[in-house]
């Protein structure tokens, strides 16, 4: 049997989808969680049965990319009953979705989410009653309680074996509700008070920003001194035992190996209690609603870059990750707003690339909290300049579902957090690993298959990347190895990090000047992503253009650093001679532009026809 799960954005449908599934889907307290249809199965009463989560759709008559994915689900049929899922809180804007499902003879059941906080609103609804005026069956239910998830199971597992019928259901939604529900008192709170005023909103952002920060990066704080000591235990106690075991072996290579994952993989594992801080930051922000009012109260800011409020999900998403994100945008209103937003996003620092601004800045800066943060507000400030520069022709349509305010779930959150983590440990020890052990053994042994010590010039890598380094040369940057390390970070951005520690350990100072340590983070944080983000951006644009945009990310990441480098390395004259000739170059795109424009406007009639209209 298959069910689909159907239902205005924001409603509860992935957080019953994965009550019934024991999933790890997407869930938060905004629009646009859901944005492709995810399909698990699930076990009811000893019968497999697959189950569909779709994206939030107000009605049938599909508005944005999401919408038109769940209309397509809904009107293909090829599924045995509809789950129309509603929020207490809003019901009577959803029964307008159950109405255009019920016209066009979809099987239908609704399930209302949400009644404890209509209790506590003083509310009601009369469920029995509602199922009667409808037509159709109607259950009340709480998805984090297991008593609930189990009447649901029961639910659905009847009325699939039910025999179908046909609907005749034309109503309004103020006559199906008259007498039976209320929707209670519904007051701002104090919190949404402040929440929304323009004036506490944004340094509220930024300050809550900056307290992830310190929690995460300060010193003598959780995230750097478990991260300290989770290092010590991974690279030197396990790692040098180990390694010693080997040694004493015999076997210098095997040592030599492990020796080399230990501090490469270890390094990076060690991250982890920073990246439990940033994670559980943004799951509160999302269970919480916050992200959904950040977006209401930005959108001026964004519409004035050509993007809309809708955008702020995104770029929130991007310090998490990059692909994520990106799969987060077809809840924008077009594609050419989605491609905008793809573009923007290599400039958000994903927390795969933390590793990396740590590893540097630990190495250059007596106050790493400060670099970090220093380098997280560049990355926004860079999106921002980007969106600018993108802008189009004309405003975008905006329309949100503003969420209520709630405390989050304590043990949903634990949940997420230790789902995040796992999926990170699971990352490193599969895919940089493993890219971590070709690259010592490329490095470690010659052409000849001979063990010539990890980085030694002649072998297998050598040969093949030196020609790198003359890319990163205008970068103050002379040594193969770090130009290897950067451009590994298409494969992973935490493979950066993890090569560094391979070549060097920790003390990058005998092969980095601070000048192009500074060009070597911007290059980077502005460069084009990993492969899976240019993956998850050629399922939305296609390969082509996800290509162009990668490239064009680098292009650009190797201009600027080299400019920065020049800049840092040989002060103010160096400073005026860029500026010079950018603004030579800048003059001559804006004359050949203009020149180009007024050739199309008064080109030469011919006999063919020309067609000036696409």
């Amino acid at each position: 049997m298959k069910i689909v799960l159907a239902g205005n954005p924001n409603c509860g449908k992935s957080t019953i989808f994965n009550a019934l599934t024991g999933a790890h889907a997407k869930t938060g307290n905004w629009h646009g969680v859901t944005v492709g249809e995810t399909v698990r199965e699930g076990v009811f009463d000893g019968v497999r049965v697959q189950i569909s989560d779709l994206p939030g759709i107000y009605s049938l008559n599909a508005y944005s990319l999401e919408e038109k994915c769940a209309r397509e689900v809904l009107l293909g049929g090829k599924y045995d009953i509809a789950v129309c899922v509603a929020d207490a809180l809003t019901l009577p804007r959803s029964l307008g979705l159950v109405r255009d499902m019920l016209v066009r003879q979809v099987r239908t059941v609704l399930v209302v989410t949400m009644c404890d906080l209509l209790k506590k609103r003083n509310g009601f609804l009369k469920d029995d009653v509602l199922s009667e005026r409808l037509g159709i069956p109607v259950l009340c239910v709480n998805a984090h309680s297991r008593s609930d998830v189990a009447r649901l199971k029961v639910f659905l597992m009847k009325e699939c074996k039910a025999p179908p019928k046909k609907n005749a259901c034309f109503f309004s939604a103020e006559e199906v509700l008259a007498g039976i529900y209320d929707g209670g008192e519904r007051r701002e709170s104090r919190a949404e008070r402040w929440i929304y005023n323009p004036y506490f909103a944004f340094p509220f952002f930024f300050a809550v920003l900056l307290a992830v920060f310190f929690l995460a990066f300060g010193p003598c704080m959780p995230g750097t001194f478990l991260k300290n000591v989770l290092e010590r235990l991974l690279s030197d106690k396990i790692g040098g035992a180990l390694s010693a075991l080997a040694e004493n072996a015999g076997a210098a290579a095997a040592a030599d190996f492990i020796r080399s994952a230990f501090s490469g993989i270890g390094m990076l594992l060690s991250f982890l209690p920073q990246l439990a801080i940033l994670y559980l930051a943004l799951f509160l922000m999302e269970e919480s609603g916050y992200f959904s009012a950040l977006a209401f109260m930005t959108d001026g800011l964004f519409g004035r870059v050509g993007l809309t409020g809708r955008a702020a999900f995104s770029v929130l998403m991007g310090f998490g990750c990059t692909a994520a994100a990106i799969l987060t945008t077809r809840g924008l209103e077009n594609k050419r707003l989605q491609t905008r937003v793809i573009c923007i996003l290599a400039y958000i620092s994903c927390s795969a690339k933390m590793p990396v601004y740590l590893t540097v800045a630990s190495c250059f800066f007596s106050q790493p909290f400060l670099a970090v943060a220093a380098i997280y507000f560049t990355g926004i400030l860079l999106s921002f300049a980007a969106a600018l520069l993108l802008r189009g022709k004309g405003g975008e349509t905006f329309v949100l579902e503003i969420a209520h305010l709630q405390r989050p779930d304590a043990l949903a959150a634990l949940k997420s957090l230790l789902f995040s983590l796992k999926q990170f440990i699971i990352k490193i020890v599969t895919v940089v690993a493993a890219f971590l052990a070709v690259m010592w053994f490329l490095l470690s042994f010659s052409p000849t298959l001979q063990y010539v010590g990890r980085g030694a010039g002649s072998s297998l890598l050598a040969c093949i990347c030196k020609g790198l380094r003359y890319l990163f040369y205008p970068m103050g940057i002379t040594q193969w190895q770090v130009a290897l390390a950067a451009v590994s970070g298409l494969v992973a951005k935490e493979s950066v990090a993890g090569m560094l520690s391979l070549f060097y350990g920790s003390d990058l100072t005998a092969v980095l000047s601070p000048s192009s340590a500074v060009a070597f983070v911007f290059f980077i944080m502005t460069c084009s992503p990993c492969i899976s983000a240019i993956t998850a951006a050629a399922r939305e644009v296609g390969w082509k253009k996800a290509l162009l945009i990668a490239a064009g990310q680098t292009g650009t990441a190797f201009v600027f650093s080299y400019i920065i480098y020049g800049m840092l390395a040989c002060g103010a004259a160096a400073a005026a001679l860029i500026a010079s000739a950018l603004l030579c170059v800048s003059a001559v795109y804006i004359i050949f532009r203009r020149i180009r424009i007024y050739a199309e406007i008064h080109r030469a009639k011919s006999a063919k026809t020309q067609r000036f209209h696409r």
